[in-house]
This record gives C-alpha cells, structure tokens and sequence, in this order.
C-alpha cells in the first residue's frame, strides 16, 4: 500500500494509492473485501460485473471491484483496497439522504470523488439486502476522463478503465427497471427491463398506461403520493400489485428532475416480500409459542435488560410483563436464598461459560429467583428454583440478544431434599440415622478435635418388655418420645441419633467442654432414665451406656485447609451434614472415610456390651480390656459365621412332657463346639449373632438341622407317636421375604411330617399381622405347622391378646412358674391362662418347671404339658434318642442332659 492522496473537496478523505503511474496494474473485475472479523459481511460478498461496491448497515464500504478505482483515478493510483472501511459519503456526493442505509432502492443519482478531478456524474442502481446493507452499481453519465500517455521509463500505455456494464445491463442484472415521465406532455418511456416486469411493449406511452398497469386496489395509493411529488417534489416510494392477476408487487421510487419531468425505477419485490411474510409467521408462531410454553422463556437484551417475558415465566415470579419489562437479570436472583443453598459465591445469572465467544448455547444448574404472591403488589413469597437453558444470539451490528428458558424444578428439589433426609435419618423419629453417625464420626476424628471426639452407645432397658406387654405402637411412642428428650436435653456440640430398633448413639465434637467423657455418659443415662406415660400406662425406662473417646483408639488431631473445623458448641452432624451437601454441590470428591471410625464405633459397643453383662442402668467406658474384648468379639463373629458354613454348631434337646410322662416335643437349642472354648452356650455368642445381624442365618442353620434329627427320632410312646421339634425363631421371622420358602424346603428336604413341627415365637412378632403374612402362615397351619407364644405373660401381656394371635401353643413364662406354688398372684396368673388357652383351643405350656411341688400345682390348674429341669436338662441328640427309647418320664425319674 502506498501513501494517502487528499482529494480536494472530500472532506478530508484519503484513498490509499499504489505505486504512481501505470507500474499500479488492476486486475479487471478484481474484488477486494474487507474480512468478516473486521466487521465485513459474515461468509463473503458476490458483487455483479462493473464498477459495483457494497457498503453494510453502517454505511461502511465492505467490497468494491476494481473498476470503481479506475473511475476514481483513471491513471490507475488508486488501491481497491485502500477504500474499504471508509464511509460512502466520502465516495459519493449528492446521493440519497443523511443516512445512506435509509435510503430508496431503484436507479438514483450521485457525483463520485475523483483524484485531481472534477466529480464525475454516474448513475447509481441501489438494491439493499436483509441485514440494512446495500449493493450499488455506478454507471457513469459521461466518460470518464481517459487514461494519460505513458511517461518516460514506463514499460507500455496505462491502461483506461475496464469496459462496463451499459446500464441497460445493469437494470437487467438488478432486476430494476425505469421509466421517466413528461409532466408537460404527459407522456412516458419506459425501459426494456420495466417493459418485461410490466408485460408490456417498449414504446413511447401516456402516463396513464402506468397508473392502469397497477391493480385497481393499488392505484388510489400511487395517485396520492404522485400528486404529492407533483405538487411538493416529495420523492415517492410506493408498493402496488400489478394488474394482470400473477400478484407479482413492484417495489416504485421516483423523483422530479431538475427539468421538471419524472425519472422512476421499479423493481419485483413478490419473492423479498413473500419472504418477509413467512418471517412473519414464522415470527407469530413463535411469539403464540412463548404464550402457551408451560416453560417461562424471557428475552434479555445487550444490557442483560427483560424485554419479554412469556406468561409462564409471570406465573411463576408472581409479577406481570409490564412489571419484570426492564429488569436486570441478576434482579430476578434471590441471593440470600442461593447463599444459604450453596457453596462460593453466586455467580452472574448470565454468566457465559469460560471460554466461550459469540453465539453460544449452555445449561446451568439451578438459580433461586426472587417471587411474590400473584396479584399487583403481592408479598414477597419463598423462591423458585428454575434450571436455566441460555441461548445467546450476536446480530450482525454486535448487538446480543440472550433467549433464557426457565423450567420450574422447586418441586423436583424438594423431592430431592425430602429422599437426602431420608437417606440420612431415621423414619421414626426423625433422628439421624447410623449413616450419618458414620459420616459425622468420620469428618470429627479428622479435625482438630479427634482426640476429644466422643461416642456414646445407648440401649434401652427391658425395651422388648414394652413391645411385647404393649405392642410396637406403644413402643414406636416411647421412642419418639425419648428422641424429643434428647434433642432438647443434649448438651450443646452433642447430637443423638438412632442406630437400630432400642438403640439411640450420641455423637459429641469435644467431650472436655462438658466434663469428660465420664461426666458426659452420666448426664446422657440421666436424660434416658424417666417415666413416659404410653398408652395410658405409666412406663419407666432406663437406658445402659456404653462409651469411647478418640484418645482411646489413639486418634490425632489434624487441620484440613479445604474444610473448615466443626464448631465443638454446635450440632456436629447438621454441621457435617450441610458441609458434605456444599461439598457434592462445588463438584467436590467428599473426604475420605477415617480410618479409625469403625474401631470407635465398635470399642463404644463393646463398652455397651461391658456395662449390660453387670445389669441395667449402668454405663462403662472402653478401655483397654474393654478394647480387647472387643477385638476378641469381632474374632468371634468371624469364627460363628465359618462355624455355621463348616457345621461346627450343634443342637441340643429339651423334652417337653405331658401329665403322664410322655415326651411331646423337644425343644432345639443351640451350642457351638467352639475349637478353642470348649462348648459354648447361646448367651456367649448370640450377642454377638445379634449385633452383626446373623440372627436370620443361625435360625435357618437350626431349623435345617432340627428337622433332620428330628425326622429319625424313634416313637415315645408304644401307640408309635414320634415328638414333635419345636424351633425358636428369632432372626427368620412371619414376612420375611424367604421365611415361606425356607421352611418348606427344610421340612421337604428332612421328610419330616409338617405336624411335627412347632415354630416358636414372642407374642410380638405374632400381634397385628399384615394379610400377606397371615396367608403365609395359615399354609403352614393346614400343612400341619403349629405356632407356639414363646415366653408368654413378661413384660405387660394382656390376656385378652391370646384370641386374637394365629398360634396353637401358649407358653406360660418361668416367671409365673417359678412362684406358682408360692405365690397367690402367679397362682392367679397361671390359672388365668391356662382358662383362657382351654376356652379358645389352645394348649398351655409350663416353662421352667423345676421341682415337684410346681408340677403338682401346674397339673392341677390344667396345663397341659411341661418343660423343665424336673424331667431333664437339654441334652445332644444321640441322648434324647436314648430318652424316647427308654419310655415316658416321670419326677421320679429326673435326669440331667
């Protein structure tokens, strides 16, 4: 490029210029456009033959062709280049209005700038585009001036500019024809290319040929406007259909010459206003669309301003368009509502994703938008929470425009949160559950307080008792009730949750703020220990507290930068809780498990553990025997559950007799032929059974090996009776998805009659059957099953409960037994049931008998048989077989097993 030449009278234009003389060659028809990134066109510029430019909605010149340089400067100075991005009016003079980009379409006139010259007068042919751009085509009305003589040195004569288009050629290209009118004679020409788009001859014509070639609707339009050009030289533009019935419409511009007469252009604009129309509709459907979408969908503009909003999105802000018509986005955010939900701080409600430019599209996670209750002036209300799916546009001029949808996900959230507190506390009574325990354990033993971090097992006294007197509604409402007391009676920085059935866990950050560990067991056992009115009864209960601190398993203090400390005054597992939420919200990989959580939770069991075996309302702290008796209970556990594969368990037999001595049934009982113990009763292992949920696997090994034996017992009575196996169940329970199934292979696997066999179980797991469970048992019934009452008249049983549970067997506890012959009220008792289990078909069971003057009272009352040391202690298999062999029993003949 060389340097800038002034061109006298262009306002200080300068077009660049190439080297001087004809050593500057224009390639004819060559084509400089300025590049979309500096604001050209998007996609390129297709410019017809001949001096053609075209300028944007800027007025900017964006493509010009060679030959509009070689009529700037014949001599071949002038760079095409050179002129892109300047103005128009700095090439043009006298052309159309202030604003180019406003002006009329057709064949208009104009003076192009030239170097060291006089402007030369061209016609200019204007058709504009879509985007507010135009394309021109210049046709000069004299010959320009021509090219000068080669100087010395130069290689050749300069070259003249290209030969054009004539303008009849250019109207054909543009598809614009003329016409020009004699106002004083009132005739008309018209040019080919107007001859064709009115369908008519080219010749000299009247005026009036014009006006009739309109249709009739259209012409009452053009005579207004031409009287208007006619009268005030008013420029007319106009649109008529033509009148021949195609429908084509030609777009009309005219203006009066200098002369007095009219110079007029008129162009097909059928398929541009076709076009225009189906963008209309097009523009409708979407506008009808917005107003029925169950979505909101807002428009905002460059300054992130509403500028539409559909009436979905006003039902859900409470607000109408007129009112949310100008709102910034980021005032549609309730910021206090997103600051207590999330982590880091609240970002932009238009905020692009990092590294995107231009048109771009995302989704974001769910904003809270600020609402009020519907109606003009409503309250503020609790905020919605809406996903957002943005879509921003970049229109030609720069400007944005950002289309948002909003989908109400409140309710969704809602579940959400309702299924994360479920996830992480307990049903009942609302309380965490033991995952979160776990959680919250995990996060304090990695704090600064894991030293003085404390856990508290709580079980609660004789709890069965009230289950099995009252009922599981009665002992739900203890429950609750014993969750309320703890939660208001807790000191501060402790919180209790519920681990399983009776057991409650109280997790405390710092157990130093409130005296120790020791100081801190006796006030929680102090909260636990109270008289609750249930069921119209008057209930005492009283917890046992097993307890451990970090110390005890060797826990360090540690302090994690990322995650702030728990506050030791406050909830720790709320506080932890809320944190582990904050942390899934920022993306975040939640902290590890401590390693030492398990340890801590097991030493606090085994403290439990400790403080049951010496009675009820006690507590224990673990310490290091506790510790190791723990660890040998968890060796203890692995050893039941390879006994039970390895059938290392045996079962031993308690005969229950009738009144003359003859064995009925026996009652299995399970012992474990321990490798290193010696023979193990169940009150050594079945805690442990218990505490890791083994107790549905034991039961199901005891009933597979019980009807085995039991299906190779020998008669007990000269008539060919075979006893019967009675089965305790406890962990394989009526309901159980398996229970069925279970007992129906056993039994059919054994080939032991299915009326030899009694399944025995607690009154409470007999009460208030669901239908599907009665259905199970009542096939077990007809096969022949019989279901006993284990250990009826503890805790508060009621008589009146017997008529109503699907059991053929009443078992009177040893409770009653063991003062029947002592004690009028137990003598009452006994005689009460044994009534009751007579009027109803039932048959009474003594447990416990231990001596003879119990039998004689038992036998009187009408029980209906006995179990007890009286007649003989539980024994192994192969010695009952030699008691049945050996006949009825009798006091007499006592024997221990």
């Amino acid at each position: 490029m060389g340097s800038a030449v002034p061109v006298p009278g262009s306002r200080g234009l300068a077009l660049a210029t190439g080297m001087p003389g004809a050593a500057a060659k224009h390639r004819a028809g060559a084509l400089a456009v300025l590049p979309p990134a500096d604001g050209g066109p998007e996609g390129g510029v297709t410019l017809p033959p001949g001096a053609a430019l075209h300028h944007d909605a800027h007025g900017r010149v964006v493509a010009v062709r060679d030959q509009v340089a070689l009529l700037v400067d014949p001599a071949g100075t002038v760079e095409p280049r050179g002129m892109l991005g300047r103005p128009l009016h700095d090439l043009l003079v006298d052309f159309g209005t202030v604003d180019p980009c406003a002006g009329p379409e057709g064949l208009l006139t104009a003076r192009l700038r030239r170097v060291a010259d006089v402007p030369l007068p061209v016609h200019v042919v204007v058709w504009r585009d879509a985007l507010g751009g135009a394309t021109l085509v210049l046709v000069p009305q004299q010959a320009p001036v021509p090219a000068r003589e080669p100087g010395p040195g130069t290689e050749g004569p300069a070259e003249g500019p290209a030969e054009g288009p004539s303008a009849a050629d250019v109207e054909r290209i543009a598809g614009l024809g003329h016409w020009e009118v004699d106002l004083a004679s009132g005739s008309a020409r018209v040019s080919p290319v107007l001859a064709e788009l009115l369908g008519i001859e080219e010749r000299p014509r009247r005026a009036e040929d014009l006006l009739n070639a309109l249709h009739p609707a259209d012409r009452g339009g053009f005579v207004r406007r031409w009287a208007a050009l006619v009268a005030e030289g008013t420029p007319l533009e106009a649109e008529a259909r033509l009148g021949d019935g195609t429908g084509r419409i030609l777009a009309l511009h005219a203006a009066m010459r200098p002369d007095g007469s009219v110079l007029g252009t008129a162009s097909d604009v059928t398929g541009r206003r076709q076009a225009e129309e189906r963008l209309r509709a097009l523009t409708q459907r979407f506008t009808d669309l917005l107003a029925v979408a169950p979505v909101g969908i807002a428009l905002f503009d460059d300054d992130e301003r509403l500028v539409k909003a559909n009436q979905a999105l006003c039902r859900l802000l409470g607000q109408g368009p007129e009112a949310l018509r100008g709102c910034r986005a980021d005032e549609l955010l309730d910021l206090a509502a997103e600051t207590a939900a999330g982590p880091g701080p609240v970002t932009p409600l238009l905020s692009r994703p990092a590294g995107s430019a231009g048109s771009v599209s995302w989704s974001c996670a769910p904003r809270a938008l600020r609402t009020r209750e519907r109606g003009a002036g409503g309250a503020a209300a609790d905020p919605v929470w809406c996903e957002l799916h943005v879509s921003v546009s970049v229109h030609d001029d720069g400007g944005v425009t950002h289309l948002v949808v909003f989908t109400d996900v409140t309710d969704a959230r809602r579940v959400e949160a309702s299924l994360r507190h479920q996830a992480m506390h307990d049903e009942l009574t609302g309380l965490p559950n033991r995952r979160a325990l776990t959680t919250t354990v995990s996060r304090l033993l990695a704090g600064p307080t894991a030293r003085r971090t404390g856990v508290l097992f709580c079980d609660l006294d004789n709890f069965k008792r009230v289950n099995d007197s009252l009922g599981h509604d009665a002992g739900d409402e203890l429950l609750v009730e014993l969750a309320a007391r703890l939660r208001e009676r807790l000191p501060a920085g402790c919180a209790a949750s519920r681990s399983a059935g009776d057991e409650f866990v109280v997790v405390c950050a710092d157990v130093d703020l409130h005296g120790g560990l020791d100081a801190l067991s006796a006030t929680v056992a102090g909260i636990l220990r109270t008289a609750i009115p249930v069921h119209g009864q008057l209930v005492r209960i009283s917890a046992t507290v097993g307890a451990a601190v970090g110390a005890t398993i060797g826990a360090d203090a540690h302090t994690d930068p990322a995650r702030p400390d728990i506050d030791p005054t406050a909830d720790p597992v709320e506080q932890v809780l809320r944190r582990e939420r904050l942390t899934e919200l920022a993306g975040l990989d939640p902290a590890p498990a401590h390693p030492g959580t398990g340890d801590l939770m097991r030493f606090a069991d085994a403290a439990l553990f400790e403080a049951k075996s010496g009675g009820t309302g006690r507590f224990a702290l673990a310490d290091e025997a506790i510790m190791k008796g723990a660890d040998e209970a968890l060796r203890l556990e692995t050893q039941l559950r390879e006994a039970m594969v390895n059938d290392e368990l045996v079962l031993h037999f308690q005969p229950v007799v009738g009144p003359d001595g003859r064995v009925q049934t026996a009652e299995a009982l399970v012992r474990w032929q321990h490798p290193e113990h010696g023979l193990l009763f169940p009150d050594k292992f079945l805690p442990v059974a218990e505490a890791a949920d083994l107790l549905g696997d034991l039961d199901r090994w005891v009933l597979r090996t019980a009807v085995r034996e039991a299906a190779v017992w020998p008669p007990s009575a000269p008539d060919g009776t075979v006893p019967s196996v009675a089965v305790n169940l406890a962990g394989l329970l009526p309901g159980d998805p398996d229970f069925l199934d279970t007992v129906h292979e056993a039994v059919t696997g054994a080939g032991l009659p299915y009326d030899r066999l009694v399944l025995e179980l607690v009154e409470t797991c007999l009460a208030d059957l669901p239908s599907t469970t009665l259905r199970e048992m009542n096939e077990l019934i007809a096969a022949g099953v019989r279901f006993a009452v284990d250990d009826f008249g503890t805790g508060y049983s009621s008589l009146s409960r017997l008529t109503g549970l699907p059991a053929q067997i009443v078992k009177l506890d040893r409770g009653f037994v063991r003062g029947v012959a002592t004690g009028e009220s137990d003598r009452a008792v006994a005689r009460a049931v044994v009534d009751l289990t007579a009027a109803i078909g039932q048959v009474c069971v003594a447990e416990g008998v231990e001596d003879a003057d119990q039998f004689a009272v038992l036998r009187d009352l009408g029980v209906h048989a006995y179990q007890g040391w009286l007649f003989a202690r539980a024994m192994p298999g192969e010695a009952f077989t030699q008691l049945l062999r050996r006949g009825p029993l009798t006091p007499e003949d006592r024997r221990a097993g």
